[in-house]
């Protein structure tokens, strides 16, 4: 059995507002979710990461990179993981800032079966994380990882950028969701299930971008710590 990855809902919002919510999502028992945030305010910086809340789960962030800093609007994109015994129906909250307004929000929310289910809150299923971004227009962008712990491990990353255009996932990556507002915050997400140190997306004309990867742990058979290749005797 490999990891697989399954998109829960995606969608953009680019009113002005203290709080956004996306489509209703229905979790799956001990399965890891991501959530990727894409966040714009047009004058100062949001000062502390945005807030999830939803489905009976903890919400943890994982990694935020800000990714355009030199002009206005400012753009952010976070990346958060949660896992739960019970989770609930419902739609996910995401808060910008406690204290502001955003102008305008993306966000996608995937799951991953297959993956270790030990620790809390999915602490366990991701591995390591890794962040870029450039604040000079580029066409593409690459988020290096170190190396991976097992030949089984997955790996999942997720771009924006502050155009509309479309993205192109890197070779051998499956893209999950692309959303592509007319106001900015492009962004997309890309997955495959083995390894790869770098995570890389690209567009067709230069502009500001950020990027997040992570590696995923593969839950080897009957809870072993094993991985299965090793156990299989092959790879």
């Amino acid at each position: 059995m490999a990891i697989t990855a399954a998109l829960l809902t995606s969608g953009v919002d680019a009113t002005d507002a203290t709080s956004y919510a996306t489509a209703s999502i229905t979790p799956s028992a001990n399965q890891l979710i991501i959530a990727l945030v894409g966040l714009e305010r047009t004058s100062t910086p949001l000062a502390n990461d945005a807030l999830l809340t939803g489905n009976g789960l903890t919400w943890v962030s994982v990694a935020t990179v800000t990714y355009q800093t030199v002009a206005s609007p400012l753009r952010r994109l976070s990346m958060f993981r949660t896992m739960g015994a019970s989770p609930t129906t419902g739609a996910v909250t995401i808060t910008p800032d406690p204290a502001q307004t955003a102008h305008g929000a993306t966000w996608t929310i995937t799951e991953f079966d297959g993956v270790d289910t030990g620790g809390t809150n999915g602490s366990a299923a991701v591995v390591q994380s890794a962040t870029n971004n450039v604040d000079t227009p580029a066409t593409t962008l690459t988020v290096t990882l170190a190396a991976f712990g097992s030949a089984d491990n997955g790996t999942y990353g997720t771009f924006a950028q502050g155009g509309s255009q479309t993205i192109t996932p890197g070779t051998g990556f499956t893209e999950l969701a692309e959303i592509a507002p007319a106001n900015g915050l492009a962004m997309n997400t890309e997955w495959r299930n083995d390894n790869d140190t770098t995570v890389d997306a690209s567009w067709a004309v230069g502009t500001l971008c950020g990027g997040i990867a992570i590696e995923i742990k593969f839950a080897a058979a009957g809870g072993a710590t094993t991985p299965l290749r090793t156990l299989l005797g092959v790879g």
